[in-house]
């Protein structure tokens, strides 16, 4: 083991925590592990690595800057030849690279060239992909332009949500990561540059998961599917409140009504609400404000014939799902008119 090179293990996210695990558990542990200082809390799939490093004895530092003069230090300290990035948002600095004998290495949960760029598992899901990949890629100081070393290819459900997809991610990472350490350490890992068609995904905010039920079904599935749980959730105001639906799924046998109509769903006190199509989208559980997931049925505040608010076009000019390149736009149903926001019909 002396005799191996080193090499430091960067991440922050809950994506890259079953990789790191799994590398120590087959004799390849890091010599240091670099992760997101508390501060980084709010972003999606956040976790500290503390408890993993520590529970395999490795050295933990918590940096916001890999740039920064702790982390080449720690680097040089700690004899790091090689960098590898599982699970971190933020583009390594090339002067940090040209320091280490090996460079660095990344995993990008997107089919390389395509989906350079930030939130690849929503925009998987928004983007209606039936394929994707995980792309193993030497880092240059670009955002996901390095040479390609391996990827690993995987279905996409029709389905799915960004919980399955995260999970799926961050297994391919492991078995992709684990086949190819000895080849990284060695610097005999195969290269090949990018070829094809590349596109950057854009940056995601919370606000963007605005949804608009005159959109149809399919669109108000497909966004409360893409931010599933680790991501904020898709959201529509009801009158001064803020409701996150956690999951759920569009139910032919509902009845609807007017885009954005709370509907009954079934026995007892069950509800879904009407998208611009006339499919009705049945929530399974919903956060109201800042509270708990609850189960619908459990809130009183959900009667038929009450509305959720129409957005202003402003609000939803960012939050429009974007065309998928070859698929025509889905049907848009009438806007809802005629209705006080929140009210009973």
């Amino acid at each position: 083991m002396s005799d191996r090179p080193r090499y430091c293990y960067v991440s922050g996210l809950s994506l890259g925590v079953p990789a790191l695990e799994e590398l120590c558990a087959r004799g390849r542990p890091p010599c240091l592990v670099v992760s997101y200082p508390a501060e980084f809390a709010h972003l999606s799939g956040y976790v500290d690595h503390e408890a993993v490093a520590r529970g395999n004895d490795l050295p933990h530092l918590r940096a916001a800057d890999l740039g920064s003069d702790g982390v080449r230090d720690a680097l040089r300290a700690h004899g790091a030849s090689l960098l590898i990035v599982a699970g971190r948002s933020t583009t390594v600095p090339g002067s940090l690279l040209e320091d280490l004998p090996l460079g660095g290495f990344g995993l990008h949960p997107a089919p390389l060239p395509v989906g350079r760029g930030h939130a690849p598992v929503p925009w998987t899901i928004l983007r209606d992909m039936r394929a994707s990949a995980v792309t193993l890629l030497r880092l240059d100081g670009g955002e996901c332009t390095g040479d390609i070393v391996d990827q690993a290819w995987f279905d996409v459900e029709p389905d799915i949500t960004a919980s399955g997809l995260y999970d799926r991610v961050a297994r391919r990472q492991t078995e992709l990561l684990t086949a190819r350490i000895d080849d990284l350490l060695a610097g005999t890992a195969p290269r090949r540059p990018q070829r094809g068609h590349a596109s950057v995904w854009p940056r995601r905010r919370p606000s963007d998961g605005r949804l608009d039920f005159t959109a149809s079904g399919r669109d108000v599935d497909r966004l409360v599917r893409a931010l599933a749980h680790p991501y904020p959730g898709a959201f529509a105001m009801f009158g001064a409140s803020r409701v996150t639906l956690c999951g759920g799924a569009l139910d032919a046998r509902v009845r609807g009504g007017a885009p954005g109509e709370v509907v009954s769903a079934g026995p007892g006190r069950a509800w879904g609400v009407t998208c611009g199509d006339g499919e009705v989208f049945v929530p399974e559980a919903v956060r109201v404000d800042e509270g708990v997931r609850a189960e619908p049925a459990s809130l009183a505040m959900f009667r038929p014939g009450a509305f959720f608010d129409e957005p202003s076009p402003h609000a939803l000019s960012p939050a429009r799902p974007l065309p998928v390149p070859g698929q025509a736009p889905a049907p848009q149903g009438p806007p809802v008119r005629g209705r006080r926001p929140g009210a009973l019909r």
